[in-house]
């Protein structure tokens, strides 16, 4: 082959033969970590999977209310009169929820779950701009994370 191979070759079988155990040592511990990485990387994408079918499971429950109580299908008119008809307890009760649900998908959005920040704003917006939820959401934000309250806000504007 050539006088460079020869000398490369002998000086790395003395090398190997003393240095074999760390050599092998190093390599198992990158291998383990390696292992540990993708490992990580999988249960963190089944958790993420995870959240988004809890939170479609609560967005099913709380909204099959809506259909199934009739004192609550005033909730999603846009033309509701709050003069003639305020805001009845129950109402305020089922939007209390409603808003704590927006602020658990809201939160798994900022820890980078499948829920997008963009859906949220969407929802957020559609939905507060009613007006039996924006009456509810004026009367109990200041009780509210400030950080999701300013988001809310923002999606208003």
């Amino acid at each position: 082959m050539g006088l460079w191979y020869e000398r490369a070759v002998g000086a790395l079988f003395p090398w190997f033969r003393e240095n074999w155990f760390p050599l092998l040592q190093t390599i198992g511990i990158i291998g383990g970590l390696l292992f540990t990485g993708i490992s990580i990387r999988q249960a963190t994408k089944a958790r993420k999977a995870t959240d988004l079918l809890a939170l479609t499971e609560q967005h099913r429950d709380l909204w099959d209310d809506v259909y199934t109580r009739p004192g609550l299908s005033r909730i999603l008119a846009e033309s509701a009169d709050l003069v003639a008809q305020p805001v009845t307890l129950a109402e305020r009760w089922f939007l209390n929820e409603v808003i704590v649900h927006f602020q658990t998908g809201w939160q798994l959005s900022r820890c980078g779950s499948m829920i997008t920040k963009d859906a949220i704003e969407a929802d957020v917006r559609a939905f507060f701009k009613l007006p039996v939820p924006h009456w509810v959401w004026k009367q109990t934000k200041a009780a509210r994370d400030p950080k999701f309250v300013q988001f809310v806000e923002g999606c208003l504007q």
